[in-house]
């Protein structure tokens, strides 16, 4: 996957709303008996599937692969041949034509369909798709641009009821949570506008920290608050590169001005993050004391003098230029993605002195803290009704299809990343070489070698790299780990080895439960949380550069109820049905 591709998907990602890690094994069924599921959108004829109600979600991402093994899709009749388009994003190449495209091909053979990919840029794609829709011209699947647009359409009956998608998603089902379902749930209505699963990248940040320097400092890694400070000190006063220099510092930013970057490591340090119940009573970070903590902790260490000159102001790259170059001691990033950036800097330094110098630790900094939560929803993508509305034999097969191209199913390596070579050799490319993929014995992962190393068809000139669209059914990087083999370099090998370590500690951080996906603000409320957003970021900006004393808070917390916060709060705790407390009334 090229640069741009990755940062394309990562920006959609986190356009959705995004985040991963470990979780319990736990999964859902799909059993027959009870109200059967009727795909039609209220058409009769009976199935082998068990209704909506008959699932059971999982509270949480299943730690490991659920494999789609022995899983019983005769509930498709693949004799009769269907006709769909979907719609969905690109990655900055528009989709190939049906007769170009080796994965439209394999799947048009697979389920008996003739499929037609159409794929706007990203920049685009809200307006071709309202375009459309204006015509009503719908194409029969969508990859929704939002959640509140999902809600809209089907508020105007456009959509099929998800309720009588899932009871086909055997395999999905096991990494769709019972919070996403919630997520996902149109309260109007009560109607679910689309189905989700995963998101392509979750929860996969984590803390690497110069493992070099805490050995030169005599340190151990910090637990504690007090302990954390005394290492940001360390680092900044206690010259830990032994080069004689004040020149190094304990953290960076990277938010641009626009958040905290890499200091967003301590946000959830402090307390439950979220809007959420406990003891029976509505908690709100900004009134529980939560949320006072971080400030306030983001203020001790501007103070203190540890973070990196313009901290606030700097953009990503520039953050990553800071931890590349040796000037900080701890940071806040994905595992694969540290290891190319930072610890090879892209590729350019790679030496087996650079792999020792960081490392990722399982605990927390801070007593107490957990990390972000996981199991935020992925991609959604909604049925038009018009296209799937008594004909419930289209329904299953579209479903059957999707199903098999999740992690753990039948044709997830045959979608994700540019595919693999059998998919090419069915329509009669030819394939230089193999391309390794599987997965790994722990059960917990899978890899795919990186198509660069490739030749024909995987080379960027070959043509092909539209086909990586197709993954945005599938893709899940979370669990994704580096190839490693005997053959490799000492240095691959090991590269491989420390980015794998990395990823496996950060699948197993102690997580919030993801109470940020039982609160849906709509209307007034809705329009508060987006309005409020900058306010709140000034505000807080203030307090922790010293223009506002903590003192201040409670103040601050009342102008945040003035300007909107009340009807904020009103929403949520009816929707997690508690009272409103009583500074919010």
């Amino acid at each position: 996957m090229t640069k741009r591709a990755l940062a394309l998907m990562l920006a959609l990602s986190m356009s959705v709303g995004i985040v991963l890690s470990g979780c319990t094994d736990s999964g859902s069924t799909s059993s027959a008996g009870g109200d059967t599921a009727s795909g039609g959108g209220g058409s009769s004829g009976a199935t082998d599937v068990g209704s909506f109600d008959d699932i059971e979600f999982p509270e949480s991402l299943p730690e490991k692969i659920v494999m789609g093994d022995g899983l019983d899709y005769s509930y498709d009749d693949l004799t009769e041949r269907y006709s769909i388009e979907i719609m969905c994003t690109n990655y900055g190449e528009a989709a190939l034509t049906p007769e170009n495209d080796p994965v439209n091909q394999w799947l048009s053979e697979k389920f008996n369909m003739d499929i037609l990919l159409t794929s706007p840029s990203g920049e685009d794609y809200q307006t071709v798709v309202s375009t459309r829709f204006s015509a009503n011209d719908y194409p029969d699947i969508l990859m929704l641009p939002t959640r509140e647009y999902g809600f809209t359409l089907s508020d105007q009956g456009l959509l099929m009821d998800a309720k009588n998608i899932y009871p086909y998603m055997l395999l999905s089902n096991n990494y769709t949570t019972q919070s996403m379902i919630q997520w996902s749930t149109n309260n109007s209505n009560g109607e679910i506008p689309f189905i989700t699963k995963y998101s392509i990248q979750d929860s996969n940040f984590g803390i690497p920290v110069r493992q070099d320097w805490l050995e030169a400092l005599d340190m151990e890694y910090p637990t504690t608050k007090e302990e954390l400070l005394d290492f940001a000190k360390a680092c900044t006063f206690n010259d830990p590169d032994g080069n004689g220099k004040d020149d190094t510092y304990f953290m960076t930013g990277g938010g641009e001005g626009k958040g905290y970057g890499m200091l967003t490591a301590f946000e959830n340090m402090f307390g439950n993050p979220a809007m959420h119940v406990e003891n029976g009573e509505f908690q709100h970070p900004y009134f529980n004391g939560t949320r006072k903590e971080v400030i306030s902790f983001f203020k001790e260490l501007v103070d203190a003098q540890v973070l990196a000159p313009d901290w606030f102001t700097k953009n990503w790259s520039q953050a990553c230029a800071d931890m590349a170059n040796d000037l900080v001691g701890m940071g806040w990033f994905p595992s694969g993605a540290f290891h190319v950036q930072v610890v090879t800097k892209d590729n350019t330094e790679k030496t087996m002195e650079n792999l020792e110098k960081y490392k990722y630790y399982k605990e927390a900094p801070i007593e107490g803290g957990k990390f972000p939560a996981n199991g935020n929803p992925g991609f959604m993508w909604a049925f038009l009704k018009e296209k799937f509305e008594g004909q419930d034999g289209k329904l299953k097969r579209v479903a059957h299809m999707i199903d098999t191209m999740t992690l753990g199913g039948e044709n997830f390596f045959q979608t994700i990343q540019s595919s693999i070579p059998e998919v090419y050799e069915a329509a009669g490319i030819t394939v230089e070489g193999e391309r390794v993929y599987g997965y790994n014995d722990d059960g917990k992962t899978f890899y795919i070698a990186d198509v660069g190393t490739q030749g024909a068809p995987f080379r960027a000139d070959d043509g092909y790299g539209p086909t990586g669209i197709w993954q945005q059914f599938g893709l899940v990087t979370t669990y994704q780990a580096n190839y490693i083999s005997d053959e490799m370099s000492e240095f691959d090998k090991a590269y491989n080895e420390k980015a794998n370590e990395g990823n496996e500690i950060i699948l197993s951080y102690d997580r919030w439960p993801n109470d940020g996906l039982l609160v849906t603000l709509s209307g007034e409320a809705a329009e508060a949380q987006t309005t409020l957003t900058e306010w709140v970021l000034a505000e807080e900006y203030k307090f922790i550069a010293g223009g506002r004393s903590m003192d201040e808070w409670d103040s601050f917390t009342q102008e945040w109820l003035s300007k909107g916060g009340k009807e904020i709060i009103k929403q949520a705790a009816e929707q997690l049905g508690v009272e409103v407390p009583d500074y919010a009334k």
